[in-house]
């Protein structure tokens, strides 16, 4: 996990969002962001070496603290916004 990270974090270095997005997206499925961010932070500050860039830790460490139940609060609400959008957005579109 770790080495993916480091490697997206060296080639696109001032892109740290898409990085981290990235990231996420290639975990396995069954494996909570979280989790691995708080693996990766934990590897990280065991081990000397390579490490990721000051803004990319930031952001690690913010999704090191959500919660499963946190996440899985903000992806119901997601899937009933799809599923029943606001007149605003559809408006917005228009």
């Amino acid at each position: 996990m770790f080495d993916l990270l480091l490697t997206l974090d060296t080639h696109r270095q001032e892109e740290d969002r898409l990085n981290l997005f990235d990231w996420v997206m290639a975990l396995p499925a069954d494996l909570d962001p979280a989790l691995a961010a708080r693996a990766v932070l934990d590897y990280q500050s065991g081990h000397p070496g390579p490490v990721l860039s000051a803004p990319l830790h930031r952001l690690l460490d913010i999704v090191s603290q959500f919660s499963p139940s946190r996440l899985a609060r903000f992806a119901g609400e997601r899937r009933r916004s799809r599923l029943h959008p606001s007149s605003s957005f559809e408006e917005s579109l228009i």
